[in-house]
């Protein structure tokens, strides 16, 4: 087994708990007031990890460049936390958590080939295709 697949399995997983979450929390809390407390939490995680790492001696650095693509990566979460707060307010969480994670996975498969020039496999197409089918069949359903 790959040594990265646990992660992943992981990530899946509270992916899947975030979007269920969030879906309980948007008729019971406002999406700016949820989006506060999501920030504030990802603070005080981020905090913790953090000191965690200089209280056990690793390395904490940034570069320029990292830390300006850290700050796309936390503006990208708040806009997918806030629009996922708009979606599940209109939409059942069995139709568009699919949807949103698919068309971002498919999303973000282009940007590695397009972008960082990975490889492109029949497989790959396949998978895009199929995905692009299974989104089309869950909004049609």
């Amino acid at each position: 087994m790959p040594r990265w697949l646990p992660f992943a399995t992981v990530a899946a997983l509270s992916l899947a708990l975030a979007d269920f979450l969030v879906k309980q929390a948007t008729t019971r809390i406002s999406s700016s007031l949820g989006m506060v407390i999501f920030g504030l939490v990802n603070l005080s995680v981020g905090l913790g990890w953090v000191v965690y790492q200089r209280g056990t001696g690793q390395n904490v650095f940034a570069t320029g460049l990292g830390a300006l693509y850290a700050t796309g990566v936390g503006l990208a979460f708040c806009c997918v936390t806030l629009l996922l707060y708009v979606t599940f307010a209109q939409v059942e969480v069995s139709v568009g958590s699919p949807v949103i994670r698919l068309m971002g996975i498919v999303l973000a498969s282009l940007f590695g080939i397009l972008l960082l020039r990975e490889p492109v496999s029949w497989r790959y197409i396949l998978g895009v295709v199929l995905s692009i089918a299974g989104v089309t069949l869950i909004v049609s359903r």
